[in-house]
């Protein structure tokens, strides 16, 4: 496949001996060998980063060595820069996008590396000294600002170890003021009254439809909230619905109102500035999408291996609760955690928060979730998203939200990289990938409806 002319001359000027390469051949154990490019900016102009993609982007450490300020360009920076100069697609060749580049020095020692070329499905693999050579022709600068993710602190597998691991993420920030915030906040906030209420009629095997809706009817907002979620067009309910009970009779069901309003009223208890990227509104988007994609994931799972639907939905509501936790716990800390987490695109925050805090936020939601007694399943789920393997006997409710993000991920919903989903997740789910992406092109021609639902629920 030929190469963009701009990324062509670049390694004829420097004499390097390339080899194309088709992106689907490579074995995902090589795949930490290719390098990615990162187009960060500040008051001044942009820069072209290259980092290895199993590496992070260390933000402070690059600041200090320019003497700038950098945070990473808007999402679409790449892609406008690569279609300005005739290029098909990301390019990670040194100097081709025309900026200045700065290469992190672990690149350099690596024997053999891969290279976006621009063209389409085709990487260039070059050996280390033929790259040092391009990097030499290019006038490229290099630092020491990338960490391995190999060598971050791995989240402790036991949830107990979660509360030591928020201790040594504060002595981090070693003020007294913070320390304080710490100690207040792991005995707050409780758990809301009308939560606490729900989960009673959970465990009470008596508990109908009126005890439910007497419940949420006491906080006219949460009643309001769920006749507003039964009556979008995602349900496409006929007629009007007028009550709670309308909405589980009629549209919801019981357990799908008691665990929504579960969600609704936990989600309330923490808050977020209302709008941006890392506002409520988008907190409440991430959370709509995720509970209806876990909803329909969950129906196509076979009976002897199928959670409950209940459960699954509010894992859904509740995924991304632990990031409601980290803006309460470490305020000063999120803007930071931000823009790590903006910079380094090719992992997921995850990376960014064990990194700067060494505790992530799916350590931080479940065990909230946890010392709220909410059932283990939710708890498991929310805490092993990232390594559903580790969830022990919810492995497959782990597995499923796992799924779920990395398709809403695809369709630019939440952070982190868009990774295809390996073939034995499906298998372990017992559903076919056919099928998976069924429901999510489903729940994609809903999405009016849902951010319809989300700015309802942020309001």
């Amino acid at each position: 496949m030929p190469l963009p002319s701009t990324i062509q001359e670049l390694l004829d000027t420097s004499g390097a001996a390339w080899q194309p390469v088709e992106t689907a051949s490579v074995p995902d154990a090589l795949r930490g060998g290719s390098v990615r490019t990162i187009v960060l900016q500040d008051g001044f102009g942009q820069l072209q980063a290259l980092i290895g993609a199993d590496c992070l982007l260390d933000l402070a450490s690059l600041n200090r060595f320019t003497g700038r300020d950098f945070m990473a360009a808007p999402d679409d920076a790449l892609d406008r820069l690569c279609t300005a100069r005739g290029l098909s697609a990301l390019a990670a060749v040194p100097a081709a996008l025309e900026m200045p580049v700065i290469v992190d020095r672990r690149l350099l020692g690596r024997e053999d590396l891969l290279l976006e070329s621009g063209g389409d499905g085709t990487l260039i693999r070059l050996s280390g000294p033929q790259f040092r050579r391009l990097l030499e022709a290019t006038g490229s600068a290099s630092a020491d600002f990338g960490v391995a993710v190999a060598e971050l602190a791995p989240c402790a597998g036991d949830p107990d170890q979660d509360a030591a691991d928020f201790g040594s993420a504060v002595a981090k920030f070693t003020t007294r003021r913070i320390h304080k915030r710490l100690e207040d906040t792991l005995d707050f906030p409780p758990m809301p009254e009308t939560a606490r209420r729900v989960i009673q009629l959970a465990a009470d095997p008596k508990a109908g439809v009126k005890e439910l809706s007497r419940t949420i009817e006491i906080d006219p907002s949460l009643s309001a909230q769920i006749i507003s979620w039964a009556s979008s067009p995602y349900y496409a309910a006929p007629g009007k619905i007028s009550s709670v009970q309308d909405a589980i009779h009629r549209v919801l069901g019981f357990d799908l109102v008691m665990n929504l309003a579960l969600g609704l009223a936990l989600g309330k208890t923490l808050r977020l500035p209302r709008d941006g990227r890392y506002g409520y509104r988008n907190y409440w988007l991430q959370a709509a999408h995720c509970a209806a994609m876990m909803e329909g994931l969950c129906k196509i799972v076979p009976p002897d291996r199928r959670p409950l639907l209940g459960h699954a939905y509010l894992a859904g509501l509740l995924h991304n609760f632990g990031f409601l936790l980290l803006a309460e716990l470490f305020k000063p800390q999120l803007q930071t955690v931000c823009r790590y987490t903006e910079a380094n695109p090719h992992l997921g925050h995850g990376c960014a928060e064990r990194f700067l805090l060494g505790a992530t936020r799916e350590q931080m939601g479940a065990w909230l979730l946890r010392s709220w007694r909410l059932p283990e399943e939710i708890c498991a789920a929310v805490r092993h998203q990232q390594r559903p393997d580790l969830a022990g006997e919810q492995e497959i409710l782990a597995t499923l939200l796992h799924v779920c993000s990395r398709l809403l991920r695809q369709q630019g919903i939440g952070s982190g990289p868009a990774e295809r989903v390996p073939e034995a997740t499906f298998e372990r789910l017992g559903i076919s990938r056919e099928d998976a992406m069924g429901v999510s092109a489903r729940i994609m021609r809903s999405g009016e409806a849902l951010i319809d639902l989300a700015r309802d629920l942020a309001a």
